[in-house]
């Protein structure tokens, strides 16, 4: 927590032998370079990563279908999401289902459902508010039927949480 502490993160990363990211953000913080902050970091400590771009502002079942696809493309082995509560939301999703399987939806008949931690979660907040970089909630979009409904989980807890006030101005 503080200013640039993004900047111990990828030795952190380096302790824990994490090998490569799936990164999970949005369209816009990949098109100002934001994310860059990152992985300049985790270049420094030759962790590689993957990017998925794509989180909506309400996360929806199809992000985290679509960034379980990616992981799994490219063997990433943990997740980091990079922006604001509908990063981390998915993030969480896409954690908790690479390791357990089934659906997201599965996951929200019931409180603590899942039987195995999710891969390890890493998240690194862009705004302020929600919490959700260290809550056991996410909210989840259900766009075939316009609904949203909440997962609840002791899993979602991460392993780091990053609040560095930088990528908040």
């Amino acid at each position: 927590m503080g200013q640039n502490a993004i900047q111990s993160l990828g030795a952190e990363l380096a302790n824990k032998e994490l090998s490569k990211a799936l990164i999970v953000t949005d369209s816009v913080l990949v098109e100002i370079g934001l994310v860059d902050r990152l992985t300049d970091e985790l270049k420094k400590h030759n962790i590689d990563f993957a990017i998925y771009g794509g989180v909506k502002p309400n996360p929806t079942e199809q992000n985290i279908e679509d960034g379980l696809a990616l992981l799994a493309q490219e063997n990433c082995d943990f997740v980091i999401s990079f922006g604001g509560g509908s990063s981390h939301d998915a993030a969480k999703g896409i954690a908790l289902v690479a390791a357990n399987g089934g659906h997201i939806r599965d996951y929200s008949k019931g409180v603590h459902t899942s039987k195995k931690p999710q891969l390890p979660l890493v998240t690194i907040n862009t705004t302020a508010g929600t919490a959700s970089e260290m809550t056991v909630f996410a909210i989840i979009t259900n766009e075939a039927d316009e609904t949203k409904y909440p997962v609840v989980d002791k899993h979602f807890t991460p392993i780091i949480a990053v609040n560095d006030s930088e990528l908040m101005v």
